[in-house]
Order: C-alpha cells, then sequence, then structure tokens
C-alpha cells in the first residue's frame, strides 16, 4: 500500500489548503483579536497625545492672560478756562467797580449765630390752596423711572405715582379716598357679633386711616336711613384729621345712638331722585362723587333698600292711561253711583262677640340657643322696621269682637280705575346710572375718569354679596366678604 504524503512531505502542494484553514474557523478569531488590540492601542495612545496637547495649551493660555494687566481709562480733572470775551469783560467789570466811589461789597453774607435766623412759619396746606388761575389737566397714570449721576455714582428711582393702602385685606391705590361705612342698626345684631363685633370694625377702620400716607386727602362718610360726612371736602390725611375721623366715628351704634336717622347730605339735582328708605349708599356716595374722589372704600353687611321715584315720562304715561279709561268706564260709573252711591251698598251692621271657650295656645318650649339669642336681642334695640318683640315672641292676645258689614246680594263693587306704576326699589342697573350722572357733573369738566370702588361685605346677606360684588367689578374694584372682624 502506498504512503499517503504529509504536509511537510509534499509543502507546494498544501500551501493553499492550510492557508484556508487559517483564515476560517479558529484562526480566523485570533486574526481578529490580534488586530483589536492593535487598534485599541493605537486609539488609547491618539488620546494620551491629545489630552497632554490640551494640558499644555491651556496652561499655557491661563499664564497669558494672568500677566496682562487690565486697561483702565482715567480722565484729568477739567482744566478751569475762561473764554477770551468773557474773560475781558470781566476785566473790565472789575475795572469799573474800583474806580466807582462806591463802597465795595462782600461776595457773600456770613451769619455768626445761624440759629437765631429762621423764616416764618408757613401754614397754609399746598394741596389745599385754591387760586383764581386753575388750569385744566387731564389725569394720567404711567410709571416713570430717573437717573443722575454727580461727583461719584449716581442712583436710580422707579415709581408708580400712586399711594398704596390695606383695607380689609383689600390692595387699593388712590390719592383721593372716600371711605363710606355702613351704621344702620343691623351691623351690631348679635349674628355679626353684637356691640362688641362692630367695635371691632370701627378699630379696624381707625387702622385704616392711620395707614393713608401724608400726601393723600380722604374723608370718612357714614349712612344708615341718612348719611354724614366728616368733612365737607376731602382733607389731607394728617394727624390732626385721623383722629377726627376716629373721633368721628366712635359714637355710632352705642347705647342712645343707634343708627342714623338725619345727617348732612343730600340729594343731588344732577343724579337720580329717590322716595326714601334704608341703607342709603345712594347719599353716600352722592357725597364721595361731589368731592371727586379717586378711589371709594364701602363697608355694610346689606343691600341698600332706596325708594326710587317715577320719572316724567312714566307719570305721563299713567295720566293718559287714566283719561282713556274714565272716558270709557263714564257710563259705567254713573250708574252705580245712582244706584248705590248713598249707602254703598249697605244694609246692616252685625255685632260679632268673640269666641267664648277660647284658650291661649301652649308655648313651645325654647331651646339654650334661643334663650341666649333673646337675652343678647333684648339688649340691642330692635331691627328696622320693627318694634321691641316684633320678631312675635310676645304673649298672645284673646280675639276680639267686630263688626260684620252685609251687603245687598245684587252689589257690585264701583269700577276702579287701574292703579299707577310702582317705582319700586334702585336696583344695581339705577345706581350705576346715577353714578354716571354724577361723574358726569363732577368729573368729566376735570378731565377725570370714573372713581375706583372696593366693597367690603360685612357678614352679609346674599342679595348684599351679590350687589357689592357686582357694583366693584363694574368699577374695576376689588370685593372681599367678611364674616367676622376680631
Amino acid at each position: 500500500m502506498a504512503k499517503e504524503p504529509t504536509i511537510q512531505e509534499t509543502p507546494e502542494i498544501v500551501s493553499a489548503p492550510r492557508r484556508s484553514i487559517l483564515l476560517s474557523g479558529l484562526g480566523f478569531y485570533k486574526l481578529s483579536v490580534r488586530r483589536r488590540q492593535q487598534l485599541t492601542y493605537v486609539f488609547l495612545g491618539s488620546l494620551l497625545v491629545h489630552v497632554l496637547g490640551l494640558i499644555a495649551f491651556g496652561g499655557w493660555t491661563v499664564m497669558r492672560s494672568r500677566k496682562e494687566e487690565a486697561t483702565v481709562f482715567r480722565t484729568p480733572p477739567p482744566v478751569r478756562t475762561y473764554e477770551p470775551r468773557k474773560l475781558e469783560h470781566r476785566v473790565k467789570v472789575q475795572n469799573r467797580q474800583r474806580s466807582s466811589s462806591r463802597p465795595a461789597m462782600l461776595p457773600r453774607l456770613v451769619a455768626h449765630t445761624p440759629s437765631r435766623v429762621a423764616l416764618p412759619e408757613i401754614k397754609a396746606d399746598p394741596k389745599l390752596i385754591n387760586t383764581t388761575f386753575q388750569p385744566k389737566f387731564k389725569a394720567v397714570s404711567g410709571k416713570g423711572l430717573g437717573a443722575g449721576l454727580g461727583t461719584g455714582y449716581g442712583t436710580h428711582g422707579f415709581g408708580t405715582g400712586m399711594q398704596t393702602y390695606d383695607f380689609f385685606g383689600i390692595r387699593a391705590r388712590g390719592e383721593k379716598v372716600a371711605i363710606l361705612v355702613d351704621v344702620s342698626v343691623s351691623m351690631v345684631q348679635p349674628e355679626r357679633g353684637g356691640v362688641a363685633g362692630y367695635m371691632a370694625v370701627k378699630q379696624r377702620l381707625g387702622q385704616v386711616v392711620d395707614a393713608l400716607p401724608d400726601t393723600s386727602l380722604f374723608n370718612v362718610i357714614v349712612f344708615a336711613d341718612a348719611a354724614e360726612s366728616m368733612q365737607p371736602k376731602l382733607v389731607l390725611a394728617n394727624d390732626s384729621y385721623r383722629e377726627e375721623a376716629k373721633r368721628f366715628l366712635r359714637p355710632f351704634n352705642k347705647a342712645g345712638n343707634w343708627g342714623l336717622t338725619s345727617g348732612n347730605v343730600s340729594q343731588d339735582s344732577a343724579g337720580l331722585r329717590a322716595a326714601g328708605g334704608t341703607t342709603r349708599l345712594d347719599l353716600a356716595l352722592t357725597a364721595a362723587l361731589g368731592m371727586q374722589a379717586d378711589t371709594i372704600l364701602i363697608i355694610s353687611d346689606g343691600i341698600p333698600r332706596v325708594g326710587g321715584v317715577l320719572s316724567p315720562e312714566q307719570v305721563q304715561a299713567h295720566r293718559a292711561q287714566l283719561e282713556a279709561w274714565r272716558a270709557a268706564n263714564a257710563r259705567k260709573m254713573e250708574n252705580w253711583d245712582a244706584k248705590w252711591g248713598d249707602s254703598g251698598g249697605v244694609v246692616d251692621r252685625v255685632w260679632v262677640p268673640p269666641p267664648k271657650n277660647w284658650k291661649p295656645p301652649k308655648p313651645k318650649k325654647k331651646t339654650k340657643k334661643q334663650l341666649e339669642a333673646e337675652a343678647a336681642a333684648a339688649k340691642l334695640p330692635p331691627r328696622e322696621g320693627q318694634g321691641r318683640g316684633g320678631g312675635g315672641g310676645g304673649p298672645v292676645r284673646p280675639p276680639q269682637g267686630h263688626w260684620k258689614i252685609v251687603r245687598d246680594r245684587n252689589y257690585t263693587p264701583r269700577p276702579s280705575s287701574p292703579a299707577g306704576p310702582k317705582p319700586g326699589m334702585w336696583t344695581l342697573n339705577d345706581f350705576i346710572k346715577h353714578i354716571a350722572l354724577l361723574h358726569g357733573k363732577y368729573y368729566q369738566p376735570a378731565g377725570l375718569p370714573e372713581p375706583q370702588i372696593h366693597g367690603i361685605g360685612y357678614a352679609i346677606d346674599k342679595d348684599g354679596h351679590r350687589f357689592l360684588q357686582q357694583l366693584a367689578k363694574h368699577y374695576k374694584g376689588q370685593y372681599r366678604r367678611v364674616t367676622r372682624i376680631r
């Protein structure tokens, strides 16, 4: 049998197969590992070279910047020079003064005792001076930015030009402030803290007055069944008028001085007419608008009940309606007067005696809370429109006898004319119209905008809450509801 050749014996024949063996399987894997190691060494070496170069270049740049000196610009002191003509004029004036026979005047006056020199005191209030010349300027608002440069560095200021203060948590702004305070008896009812609670309200109002800036103008106006202002015009917020405002508020809603039935504020012919009422906010607003206040602050516990008045157009329309009705029913009225005019259809009067077996109802047992409320209410005056005991807590009276009128069976009532329109109470729209009319009289001629109105509802009911909130919103003010002030 012939012997098979090996690789060593026939290298020329087996060289190609061996090469294919090295490039496949385990040989290819060893070759790839070797190449990757070489690439890794090359990458690490390149990275090291770049890092060393960056450190060297950065250090050289930092050291160079530290050696350089900062450039400083210095301005030389100003040299006092004179223009040729000014200098020549000054020399001529000095020569003429020397040649004159007049005594030489000292260049300045020197007081050896400055403490003895004093200017006379000026007692006039600069913000309340009235002159014959009253230019008209339109009120504008804005922000200013100023800068100043003196011998050293200048400072700059930034101001809004309006004073800011706190009104029961409302951040209000203005320079002419009118504070409208409700002093009706309902402000001291038990559900609002009684007299002690209203004392806290007046103390807080005193703090509001104390916080007014010294440069602002203000006035305090109270209202209930009438309205009264502390001063006829706005006054400067100095110490004396602040104390006067506190004294003005102090006596209201104390024993013997409940509410307000008369005051020094009357209706304005330019506004809407009113027929009395309670919580006369209309009169308080009339006084504030007549003073051209730019900020009005209101604190109240309910909706104002102001009686309306019929307009001339409504009165004329009702008269025309009555004339038309009388013309259409003249014959019926004549027939009724002829038949029933003397007796009115009455044929008899019968006396009805009181019941014999009447017994008063048994009183219901009251809870402890009801007894405490009645005890607290007994120390306070009655509510508006009620007498003492108007809540129905008194003894029940027995029914009394009375006369009963008997009319003819065929009796018919006399034809009645149509009732006239009822003006009712003022609504929010009426107050807005009232303010607009007074604005046209007092503000527009001076170019002033509408005032800003803020409202505080003191333990207020739903109707009053809605009214004050909408009034403040319409005049770009804020509103806040307060349940109790301590």
